[in-house]
């Protein structure tokens, strides 16, 4: 599952790029508005992941999804 190897220190250019895309994507599905609690809480959950080496888009919508359907839903997920 894990795509390279724990890395803790240094994003590239096209790391952000797929962090971003993830995380547009995510708050989008989840009705979530940016700069929210719950953004917050969904880009927390994505750097953590990319860290630990899950760095595929598909792999980290996955595990999103999971974390959103377990802690993370509210009724109000856009209040801030």
């Amino acid at each position: 599952m894990l795509d390279r190897p724990i890395r803790t220190d240094t994003f590239y250019p096209n790391d952000l790029d797929t962090l971003r895309a993830v995380f547009d994507a995510m708050c989008q599905e989840f009705d979530v508005l940016p700069d929210t609690a719950a953004a917050h809480s969904v880009a927390r959950e994505l750097i953590r992941l990319f860290q630990t080496g899950m760095t595929e888009p598909a792999m980290l919508m996955i595990a999103v999804r999971a974390r959103w359907q377990g802690d993370w839903k509210t009724e109000d997920s856009n209040a801030a």
